[in-house]
């Protein structure tokens, strides 16, 4: 029976054709690099996994977002909204601040 392989072990290679303007292309690319035809593609290959993945990342965040905000202004045709005068706000702060600066009970 095979033995599981480990995240760590190698796997076997992938061979892909490239046409010739490919592989030009991949060849003064790892001349650039300073490294192997292979080692570049294989790099080349993860980075774009990579920047794929969070592509895709982002493009959840900004539907989930919009989803938020359409939900948000939905309610608010819905129901209205209150507005806040700069007055009210400003003794929230006041509040805040006559708290924080009473001394705690443990310090008394």
């Amino acid at each position: 029976m095979p033995r599981p392989r480990s995240a760590d072990q190698k796997v076997p290679p992938v061979s892909v054709a490239l046409s010739r303007e490919q592989r030009d292309a991949f060849d003064a690319e790892a001349r650039r690099r300073g490294l192997g035809i292979s080692t570049t593609i294989r790099t080349l290959a993860a980075e774009r996994v990579r920047d794929i993945r969070e592509e895709q990342q982002r493009a959840r965040a900004l539907r989930w977002q919009t989803e938020r905000l359409n939900a948000l202004a939905d309610r608010i045709d819905s129901e209205g909204f209150d507005e806040a005068s700069q007055a009210e706000i400003d003794a929230v702060f006041d509040q805040a601040d006559v708290a924080r600066r009473r001394p705690s009970r443990a310090t008394r």
